[in-house]
């Protein structure tokens, strides 16, 4: 694993770990990378909208004079109000993810919210929306055309940043991994992980390892964040495939709701987590609200495919 960029060096050139590259996080850096990757697919398909009539430019006027400004030249405002509202949304709903953490927020809630760890995805994907949403509708862009034209980049962040998660071993890998089957042909690591040198410090000291990060799981695990990875680069293919043909807005935004809450509801199951007991089954945050966003994944798509295209209107 490479907590830190000096790590890939080490691996790369032989350098001594824990230098002055160790500023550069592993973690930090995909979720940098992520979120360059979105930004430049929403322009992408913001200039196609803006091209084919669906989305119209933006009228401002300031000191009496009117300027003429194109959606896709927001960009860089729209992921600057996204990527803030998404950390703190992942950090608000990080203290909401289990029992321990919600005591852990009333003994120290300072801490708890300051820390340097704990991020639910989904809670800055939540609030995140909701940030843009009112961003974009201060000028005049329809909120489903906005997400329509969104999704897509959302899933391609999403696969990027999880890169960053297995990259640096953070600790959202998934349960001790059962015996590796016959018919498994693809490389071990694909079917289970130690971590070595995990970025969580978690698991027993490996021997003769220099460094400030020097342990591996004792049992190997399922490498989650590589399979969701590749899951998301999927539902990232399938939904700007079908951008151009899904037109009525929503329809696109919709799909995305509902293969993202399947694809997170199934991996939680062999994944690392947290759960809530609610007596006759147990569940974790992030089941709960991909099994939500599985279904208004259904409802919503079924609603707006079912209205002629004039009348899809929010």
């Amino acid at each position: 694993m490479y907590p830190d960029l000096s790590y890939v060096f080490h691996d790369l050139f032989g350098t001594p770990v824990d230098n002055w590259s160790s500023i550069v996080k592993m973690f930090g850096l995909m979720l940098a990378i992520a979120i360059l990757c979105s930004s430049y697919f929403l322009s992408l398909e913001l200039k196609r909208r803006e091209k084919d009539g669906s989305i119209k430019p933006i009228k401002i006027t300031k000191d009496g004079k009117s300027t003429t400004i194109w959606p896709h030249e927001k960009v860089g405002d729209i992921t600057m109000v996204a990527a803030i509202s998404g950390v703190v949304g992942a950090k608000l709903f990080a203290v909401f993810e289990s029992i321990d953490s919600i005591k852990s927020f009333i003994r120290d809630p300072f801490h708890t919210l300051f820390s340097g760890s704990g991020l639910a995805i989904y809670g800055g994907l939540i609030v995140a929306f909701f940030a843009v949403t009112w961003y974009v509708r201060k000028f005049g862009i329809k909120i489903l055309t906005i997400c329509d034209a969104t999704a897509p980049s959302l899933m391609i962040g999403y696969g990027v940043g999880r890169i960053g998660c297995q990259l640096s071993g953070d600790g959202d890998w998934g349960v001790v991994a059962a015996n590796k089957p016959n018919w498994f042909i693809l490389p071990d690591w694909l079917w289970s992980n130690t971590y070595p040198r995990n970025v969580a410090q978690e698991g027993v000291k490996m021997v003769d390892c220099v460094g400030n990060y020097c342990t591996e799981l004792a049992q190997g695990v399922y490498p989650t964040p590589i399979y969701e990875t590749i899951l998301a680069f999927i539902i990232f293919g399938i939904l700007w495939s079908l951008r151009k043909t899904l037109i009525k807005p929503g329809q696109i935004f919709f799909l995305y709701c509902l293969l993202n809450g399947l694809e997170r509801f199934f991996i939680e199951k062999i994944r690392v987590n947290d759960t809530f007991d609610f007596g006759v089954f147990t569940a974790s945050q992030a089941e709960i609200i991909a099994f939500f966003l599985f279904f208004i994944g259904i409802a919503g798509f079924m609603i707006v495919s079912k209205k002629p295209l004039h009348k899809v209107q929010v």
